[in-house]
C-alpha cells in the first residue's frame, strides 16, 4: 500500500477501501502490514477473501473476490493488481457496479505477455 503511511501521517480523512483476495491468510503477502496501515487511516477499512480461510482472519469472506454487498464510493478510483484472469473478473464487477472504466487503473502480475514463447 504505497503512500498509505504518508497519507496517514498527514491526517487524511479520504475514504480508503482495501480489497484483497488470496488463497489463504498464510499466503497473503504483507497481511500484517495491510492491517497496520488501514488502522492508521481515519476513514479506511479492509475486506479480505480467501479460497482457504483460516482462524487468523475471522472476518474474511470465503471464496474468490465478489463485490456483491461492497459499498464502493461513488467517485472511487480503483487500483487493481494481480494476474489477468483475476483482474478481468474484478474489472467486470466494477463496471457493473457503476465504476467508469477511466477510473480503473491496473498492474499485471505475471509473465511478460509481449515476449514470444521462448526459454529466455
Amino acid at each position: 500500500m504505497p503512500g498509505t503511511q504518508k497519507t496517514a501521517a498527514l491526517g487524511s480523512t479520504r475514504p480508503v477501501l482495501v480489497l484483497h483476495a488470496d488463497h489463504s491468510p498464510a499466503e497473503h503477502a504483507l497481511r500484517t502490514e495491510t492491517h497496520e496501515r488501514v488502522e492508521q487511516l481515519l476513514s479506511a477499512r479492509a475486506v479480505f477473501w480467501y479460497e482457504n480461510p483460516g482462524p487468523e482472519e475471522p472476518d474474511a469472506r470465503a471464496g474468490r473476490m465478489n463485490l456483491t454487498g461492497i459499498e464502493l464510493p461513488y467517485d472511487a478510483t480503483v487500483f487493481l493488481c494481480g494476474p489477468l484472469p483475476f483482474m478481468r473478473d474484478v474489472r467486470g464487477q466494477l463496471l457493473r457496479a457503476g465504476v467508469p472504466a477511466r477510473r480503473i487503473r491496473y498492474e499485471v502480475f505475471g509473465p511478460d505477455l509481449w515476449l514470444p514463447d521462448s526459454t529466455v
